[in-house]
């Protein structure tokens, strides 16, 4: 009775007895008439997002009702969502572009498990199933990434010399494993007690984990992607090393995740499909993670626990969506699922030398949080700072401290060094007056403050939020709420799901009072939450709950994979011509007369980009700036004569210059981060006047043959009237 809350333990006194099944029955009742309650919530409240992908009626029980064909009349098979998804899936032609991409990931991958092995063997720390592998893989991509940073500050290696050095790093592997004779891991991938469990689960997770994966392998329009998680990745190839970029400052926070595009430019030996390898490893952390949030669950409840945990997980949109799009949180939320299973592991261990060994395990996990953003120093490292603390006091072992500071400084040392050399500050930009910082001033810090800032502190804001948390949000899957607060029932768990709680509440906090609230700053939570909900799901044994469970996953399931096979949770085009994609994407999806400028231009020319900073996808020699740094037009042109600017841009073989004002006037809208006020057109009809520039075409007939043909939709007359302008230097 072990599982069962302690209000519905057996009684010795009879009338307690009888009493039992009417209290089961009862709690029950509520339990199914909240859970409806919070679906018809969930799928009637407005989808805040859905709008930008030009979907009018937004909320999600009209997604439900035309997935299938037929419920509404009308509607077939061929026009229903899992209709179209499922003939996209079933296209064949495009498969083997994605083959070399595989490929290469895989090497990457398998250097990082092997790494990753290498670090567990060395501090005699056994991990083995699946989650050895998960634990490895993590482990090893940190020390790809400090590794890439410390041999790219001084040249980046040529193709030959990487793919030679991965190759090897893996044979080692292999060599070494048969030569120790250590059981294969894939001989312990029993994950949930049962086949029949393992074979259930393969059914549920599979088509999330493949639409994954093939959405990953797909050309991106996200501006935060091609303004920095790509293009800097992207300059540092074709730079030849890796050092300070002065004109994106997002380029000098910790890259540890964007290392992985660089191995992958450097494997396939080509910038634009390297991308996708790198982008196929960042999907790679979602299954990871599933992989450690199922053993923590299974480990705090039992086997029921890790398979819904898992499921949780995995089907949750934003996971999906934090595969499809580079963003850093899947990697993010995969050091905190490490993070929590080093911990579950390591507070029931018993050997002193083996448990200041573990806690080096959670200093790692919780600096490779870091090395995906500087949250992760709130988020994951300073609550671990707190329980190895706590741990050292309560076992009486002042190792833990020093294991854990150890992994910590291994994994957070390489990126503090390098900010700090580059600009002064080890934690540029933030920190500006503690640190102060090359590169910066009072006018940047204050820019970036308002952009980046704590919001205003409100009851309503607060509500709001916590709403959004519990599934306003466009990405979120109903499987959190309708399960976590579970946990708090299950009597043989309790005290691990308060502290699960507790983290939890931490997490939101912590991103609601100290950030500017941008939803996927919120995602940490999804780890514990997920554990919560596998928790929860095993709450009581009884067939009656098991058949309400059942419902409970099937909906939350079915209800996440409708919302992942539309637009409005990524780019969805999964087995696409990536060829044509390569030009249809920047086209459609993000600026239309930046790719005909880039079809139209000679390779020769060298174009200065005024405003416009998602560059990822120009294939000419360019210079631009973020927002949020200095402005080289402003720099070259402010304060001197036409002569001077003229020579300066020959100088620095300038043939072209292009304004983006959309991008410009949004900048300067109300709220928005602002522009530089000398940036005016009246600037740039001076210089025309003076003959420093000349009007020109930002279309040639070349440039919109070549998009048309990609499938780019281009009016017939070629008549353009685009607000962005293009001057050639005279």
């Amino acid at each position: 009775m072990a599982d069962r809350p302690d209000s519905l333990r057996d009684n010795s006194n009879s009338s307690a007895k009888a009493r039992r099944p009417i209290a089961f029955a009862a709690i029950l009742v509520a339990i199914v008439a909240v859970e409806l309650a919070f679906v018809g919530w969930f799928v009637t409240v407005p989808l805040p997002n859905a709008g930008n992908a030009g979907v009018v009626k937004n909320q999600r029980i009209y997604l439900l009702i035309t997935s299938l064909p037929e419920i509404v009349p009308g509607v077939h098979w061929d026009e229903s969502h899992l209709g179209l998804a499922i003939k996209e899936l079933g296209r064949f032609d495009y498969l083997p572009q994605r083959l070399p991409i595989v490929l290469a990931a895989a090497l990457i991958a398998g250097a990082a498990i092997a790494i990753g092995r290498g670090i567990t063997r060395g501090l005699k720390v056994d991990v083995g199933g699946l989650e050895g592998i998960a634990v490895a893989f993590g482990l090893g991509c940190v020390a790809l990434g400090c590794v890439t940073l410390a041999i790219g500050r001084i040249g980046l290696p040529t193709r030959p010399i990487v793919i030679g050095a991965l190759a090897a790093i893996v044979t080692l592997e292999i060599v070494w494993s048969w030569k120790f004779k250590e059981k294969a891991v894939i001989t312990k991938a029993n994950l949930f007690g049962s086949p029949l469990s393992n074979i259930a689960f393969v059914v549920v997770a599979g088509p999330f984990l493949l639409i994954m994966a093939l959405a990953a392998m797909l050309p991106t329009a996200d501006f935060d992607s091609i303004e920095y998680h790509l293009q800097a990745p992207k300059e540092y190839v074709e730079n030849g090393r890796i050092a300070f970029l002065p004109h994106n400052v997002y380029a000098s926070m910790p890259f540890g995740v964007e290392m992985l595009h660089v191995l992958g430019m450097i494997v396939f030996g080509d910038w634009k499909r390297g991308a996708l390898v790198g982008r196929l490893l960042v999907a790679a952390f979602a299954p990871a993670a599933m992989i450690l949030i199922a053993g923590s669950a299974r480990k705090t409840a039992g086997p029921r626990a890790g398979w819904v945990a898992a499921i949780v997980y995995i089907s949750t949109p934003w996971i999906y969506r934090l595969a499809a799009i580079p963003y850093v949180e899947g990697p993010l939320c995969y050091f905190h699922a490490a993070l929590i299973w080093a911990i579950v592991r390591v507070w029931n261990e018993q050997d002193r030398l083996r448990t200041a060994r573990l806690w080096g395990l959670v200093g790692g996990f919780a600096g490779g949080a870091f090395t995906c953003k500087y949250p992760g120093l709130i988020s994951a490292i300073a609550p671990a700072s707190l329980a190895a603390a706590f741990a050292a006091v309560s076992k009486q072992n002042g190792k833990i401290v020093a294991y854990f500071v150890a992994g910590a400084a291994v994994a957070v040392g390489p990126w503090l060094l390098k900010s700090a050399i580059d600009t002064g500050n080890p934690v540029y930009p933030l920190g500006y007056r503690v640190f102060g910082g090359r590169f910066w001033d009072d006018e940047l810090d204050a820019k970036w403050s308002r952009a980046h800032g704590r919001r205003p502190i409100s009851g309503t804001a607060l509500v709001d939020s916590a709403l959004d948390v519990v599934g306003k949000n466009d990405w979120q899957s109903p499987l959190f709420a309708m399960l976590a607060p579970l946990a708090l029932l299950r009597a043989g768990s309790r005290k691990a799901a308060i502290v699960l709680c507790g983290y939890s509440l931490y997490i939101f906090l912590t991103w609601w009072t100290l950030t500017h609230r941008l939803d996927r700053f919120w995602l940490p939570l999804a780890v514990p939450s997920a554990i919560l909900a596998g928790i929860g799901s095993d709450w009581v044994k009884s067939r009656a709950w098991s058949v309400v469970l059942a419902g409970i996953v099937f909906f939350g399931v079915f209800s996440n994979f409708v919302f992942d096979s539309t637009k409005l949770a990524a780019f969805n085009q999964w087995t696409g011509d990536l060829d044509a994609l390569d030009v249809r994407v920047p086209g459609e999806l993000h600026s239309l007369p930046l790719s005909l400028l880039d079809a139209s231009l000679p390779k020769e020319t060298k174009i200065l980009i005024v405003g416009q900073a998602g560059v990822f996808h120009v294939e000419h020699a360019i210079v631009y700036d973020t927002v949020f740094n200095r402005q080289t037009f402003e720099t070259l042109a402010e304060g001197r004569s036409e002569a001077e600017i003229q020579r300066e841009l020959r100088q620095q073989k300038i043939t072209h210059i292009y304004v983006d004002w959309p991008e410009i006037r949004r900048y300067r809208s109300p709220g928005n981060y602002g522009f530089p006020a000398f940036v005016v057109p009246a600037v740039f009809d001076r210089l025309v006047g003076d003959g420093v520039l000349e009007p020109a075409s930002i279309a040639s007939p070349g440039g919109v043959e070549r998009l048309r043909k990609a499938g780019v939709t281009i009016p017939e007359n070629g008549v353009f009237k685009f607000e962005q302008k293009l001057y050639k230097v005279r």
